[in-house]
């Protein structure tokens, strides 16, 4: 699984496409899912991009996760680096996790107490809105690290994410299904807990964190921005005619968008740092914006659906993330806040 440590300039790169992915998430909660674009090919060029967000931080999280542990040197050094990621992630998940919690009691007809109890469900089994990834990236590093524990190679927990990938299609479809004609009996049990998404770790979480293991394996070659460019162009048409190949396509254009990301040298000094809080910043704060329009539906009419809607979002997430960038270079207290 180990591979050489990226350099500065690798980093910035990454640093840089974080911060440019985080804006597509942006684009994916506030932007309409394409409504900002009216031609349909271009609008299928972009819900392409906007879904390949996702699974890009997944993968860079499982990389630098277990790079990092790789180049440890003994096990009480890896457990306790694991054990404090996870501890970090945590906390910051649960951490806006309660920041978004007003924006549920604002909006729900229920008793604050039910409220609570399905924020509870929610938090434990999904993830409030975009902190699905959050809980997902937990649970997949978990799974990957007790399989690890029970003496199973890497080869053998990459398919095994593979297995459960491929059935989180199957289960998605059925649950569509299941949305339609009603839930019964083991899809019934399935939405109490997680809802009517595959969204988890178990069946994302874990095989593309496994993917971020596959970085540095991968020659780096110049016909790698070829397959990139080539893989992305037949992903889109899979999005244009709804084929559903196009899920299986997915991780690997994903892979490749990774490994050409980190082909393209930069040098931006002090901004990779900038842009590494912000692209974190962007998106977790970005909901909050996003919520606020189910809260005071008169935002509506100001901003209506589309591209308003989307540079609404966009730019107040923007300047609420450089605002607490810039207390937290001030004061590192507040940087708990994401790091």
């Amino acid at each position: 699984m180990s591979g050489k440590a990226l350099n500065k300039q690798e980093m910035d790169s990454i640093d840089l496409a974080k911060f440019v992915f985080a804006f597509a998430v942006i684009h994916i909660h506030a932007g309409g899912g394409g409504g900002t674009v009216v031609h349909p090919i271009l609008a299928s060029i972009v819900n392409s991009f906007d879904s390949l967000a996702v699974p890009f931080f997944f993968i860079v999280a499982g990389y630098f996760f277990f790079n990092r542990i790789e180049k440890l040197e003994n096990e009480a050094q890896k457990k306790e680096y694991a054990i404090s990621y996870l501890l970090k992630t945590l906390k910051i998940y649960f951490v806006w996790s309660v920041v978004l919690l007003p924006s549920r009691l604002i909006l729900s007809k229920s008793s604050m107490l039910g409220v609570l109890l399905k924020w509870f469900r929610t938090v434990f089994f999904i993830g409030d809105a975009q902190l699905w990834y959050l809980n997902a990236l937990l649970v997949g590093l978990i799974l990957i690290l007790i399989l690890k524990k029970l003496k199973i190679n890497d080869t053998w927990i990459m398919l095994i994410g593979v297995v459960f990938f491929i059935a989180g299609i199957f289960v998605q479809k059925q649950l569509d299904v299941a949305s339609v004609n009603g839930y019964a009996g083991f899809w019934k049990l399935y939405y109490m807990i997680w809802g009517k998404t595959i969204k988890n770790g178990v069946f994302m979480g874990m095989f593309y964190c496994m993917l971020g293991t596959l970085i540095q394996k991968i020659p780096q070659t110049k016909t790698g921005f070829i397959c990139t460019i080539s893989a992305f162009t037949l992903y889109v048409v899979g999005v244009y005619f709804q084929y559903e190949w196009r899920k299986l396509l997915l991780p690997v254009v994903s892979v490749l968008i990774v490994e050409s990301v980190i082909m393209i040298p930069l040098h931006i000094g002090p901004l990779g740092k900038w842009f590494r809080s912000m692209s974190t910043l962007l998106f977790l704060c970005h909901y909050i914006f996003v919520r606020a329009f189910e809260c005071f539906p008169t935002l509506t009419v100001c901003f209506p659906e589309g591209i308003h809607k989307f540079m609404f979002v966009g730019v107040s997430a923007f300047l609420l993330s450089a605002l607490l960038v810039w207390a937290g270079n001030k004061n590192k207290r507040i940087r708990w806040l994401w790091q």
